[in-house]
C-alpha cells in the first residue's frame, strides 16, 4: 500500500471512531486563505445538482481548523464557527463583483468558554453546531458530554458564560458519545431543530426533535419526536433554516475506498412535525471529481436578488491530508 493511501486509511479509520489530531502547544502559522475550484480538473464545471457554484475558499493556519458548526451574517460580512476541539473562529468575508466568494479577512481562532470555564478536555469541549438567537445570543451543541449551552449576546460569537438548555429526551442516557447532536438550528417559524448524527451503519433513520413553539425549550419534554431518513451509509452532520419553514440539511458519508462524500438535502416544511418521518429530496453531492472534504457545516441567508445562499464549512481535522474549506453556493430553482 503506499503510504499516502495508508496514511488516508488511518485518518478514515480514526474519523470514523471519533479521533481526531491533537493540537500541540506551537504558535500557529499565520492564516492563509486561498481561493479553489469546484472541480480542479474542469474549471468550467459551475453546478452540483441543483446547487450553482458561488466560490469556494480554503483556510488553514492562524490555529483555524477542526470546524463543525457554521453561521453567516445575513449581509455575508463575516462568519462564525465552532470546531470540535474547542474553537471558536471569526471572519470576514469577501465578494467579487459577481457576488462569488472571493476572500476572507481578520481571521482568528480562541477557545470556546463553557460551563467551567476554559477547557482542554475534549469531552467538555467537543463543539459540534451553532444557531444565532433573535436578542444576538448563541446556541452551541456540544457531544461526548451531550448538551446544548446557551451563550450571551454578542457579535464575536459564543463567549463568556454560558447555561444549559435542557436537551431532548433520551439524548444523554441513550446516545452514544461521538453520534449526539451534531444538527441544530433555528427555523423560520421560530421553532428549534435537531438531529442526533446516530452510529454508523446500514440504519438510515436517526432520531429528531422540534420543539413544541418558538420559546427555547425550559424542560426536555418540550422537545418533540420525528424521525429524519438519511441515504443509505450517511450521516447527517448540520442543519439550517429555509424561509419556507423548511431546512437544509447536510449529510457526510465516509469510507476506506471512497474518501468522502457529502449531501444536501432539502425538507419540507410539513415534514418537520411531530411523528413524521421527514425524508427529504437530495440537492446535491459533493464527492470525486468535485471539491469534497469532511462536510461538517451548513449555513444560510438571503441573496440580493432573493435566492437562498448556502455555506458549507469542512472539517479537516487538524491534518495534512485533509483541507478546510469554506463554500458558497446558490440554490436554483425554488
Amino acid at each position: 500500500m503506499k503510504t499516502r493511501t495508508k496514511a488516508l486509511s488511518i485518518l478514515l479509520l480514526l474519523t470514523l471512531s471519533g479521533g481526531c489530531a491533537v493540537l500541540s502547544g506551537a504558535e500557529p502559522a499565520p492564516p492563509r486563505v486561498s481561493v479553489v475550484p469546484l472541480d480542479r480538473e474542469r474549471p468550467g464545471v459551475v453546478s452540483a445538482g441543483s446547487l450553482r457554484f458561488r466560490g469556494a475558499l480554503e483556510l488553514s493556519g492562524g490555529g483555524i481548523g477542526g470546524l463543525s458548526g457554521l453561521w453567516v451574517a445575513p449581509d455575508g460580512g463575516r462568519f462564525v464557527a465552532v470546531g470540535d476541539t474547542g474553537l471558536v473562529a471569526t471572519g470576514g468575508l469577501e465578494y467579487d463583483a459577481a457576488g462569488r466568494l472571493s476572500g476572507a479577512t481578520d481571521l482568528r481562532a480562541r477557545r470556546l468558554a463553557v460551563e467551567e470555564g476554559l477547557s482542554k478536555r475534549k469531552q467538555r469541549t467537543d463543539a459540534e453546531e451553532l444557531a444565532r438567537l433573535p436578542d444576538g445570543g448563541w446556541l452551541v451543541a456540544l457531544e461526548r458530554d451531550h448538551r446544548i449551552l446557551r451563550y450571551p449576546s454578542g457579535d464575536s460569537g459564543p463567549d463568556g458564560a454560558p447555561v444549559s438548555v435542557p436537551v431532548p429526551p433520551g439524548v444523554t442516557e441513550d446516545t452514544p458519545p461521538n453520534s449526539g447532536l451534531e444538527s441544530l438550528t433555528r427555523l423560520s417559524d421560530g421553532r428549534f431543530l435537531t438531529i442526533e448524527e446516530g452510529e454508523d451503519g446500514a440504519v438510515q433513520e436517526r432520531r429528531a426533535w422540534v420543539t413544541r413553539g418558538a420559546a427555547l425549550p425550559e424542560r426536555r419534554g418540550d422537545w418533540l419526536p420525528l424521525t429524519y431518513r438519511t441515504a443509505p451509509r450517511f450521516r447527517p452532520t448540520g442543519v439550517a433554516p429555509l424561509p419556507d419553514g423548511g431546512a437544509l440539511v447536510l449529510e457526510r458519508r465516509v469510507s476506506l475506498l471512497g474518501g468522502w462524500s457529502s449531501r444536501i438535502v432539502r425538507v419540507a416544511a410539513t415534514d418537520l412535525r411531530t411523528g413524521a418521518v421527514a425524508d427529504g429530496r437530495e440537492l446535491a453531492r459533493l464527492e470525486a471529481p468535485l471539491l469534497n472534504d469532511n462536510f461538517e457545516g451548513i449555513a444560510t441567508r438571503s441573496g440580493p436578488a432573493g435566492e437562498t445562499l448556502v455555506y458549507l464549512v469542512s472539517d479537516d481535522n487538524f491534518s495534512s491530508l485533509q483541507r478546510g474549506y469554506l463554500v458558497m453556493f446558490a440554490l436554483s430553482g425554488e
